[in-house]
């Protein structure tokens, strides 16, 4: 048995792949809008080409404090009043526009075993065993919730959670 709608779905079915059929040739036969278009890396800063060679180099060391008003946040020296400067380094330091990244502090992110997750001082993180490194720490001993680590000749503790296993893993020093 023939539907009736069957030859108004075949004449709307040749009548689209007709349209895609002039669109595929019409993107054909088009230029490219942009082939005459030349653009550099300082068109798209304020900071003169020559310093553009040393973009990947960092302005200054990270910090997990606030910018102080007297540190300048741009890599460029500005060539601002000092009235102007102050208003623009509240603005950054209020982040409106936008948040100011910072590396997250140490932490300890996780137990499995004889194996701990750590988040160094300078973000990276990995899986490290008792005795082994993680760029500048180093895993001194896990605890039940807590490992032992030794940061810049410092040994520090790094904590998922306090409570049950909370006994300090610092040795304390008892006059005897």
């Amino acid at each position: 048995m023939r539907e009736p709608y069957a030859p108004v779905l075949r004449i709307v079915c040749v009548a689209l792949a007709a349209l895609v059929c002039a669109q595929l040739v019409r993107i054909a036969k088009a230029k490219n809008p942009l082939a005459d278009l030349k653009l550099s890396a300082a068109s798209f800063t304020n900071t003169p080409a020559v310093a553009l060679a040393k973009t990947n180099e960092p302005t200054q060391k990270p910090t997990n404090s606030l910018p102080r008003a007297s540190r300048s946040s741009s890599a460029a020296p500005s060539d601002l009043p000092p009235a102007v400067q102050t208003r623009v380094e509240k603005i950054v330091q209020s982040e409106i526009l936008g948040q100011v990244v910072r590396p997250l502090p140490m932490a300890l992110l996780g137990i499995a075993g004889k194996d701990a997750f750590l988040r160094g001082p300078d973000g990276q993180t990995g899986l490290v065993r008792e005795g082994e490194d993680l760029g500048a720490i180093k895993l001194l001993r896990i605890g039940t919730n807590r490992v032992l680590i030794e940061h810049e000749g410092q040994k520090k503790e790094l904590t998922l959670f306090s409570g049950f296993g909370s006994e300090s893993l610092i040795e304390e020093r008892r006059p005897k």
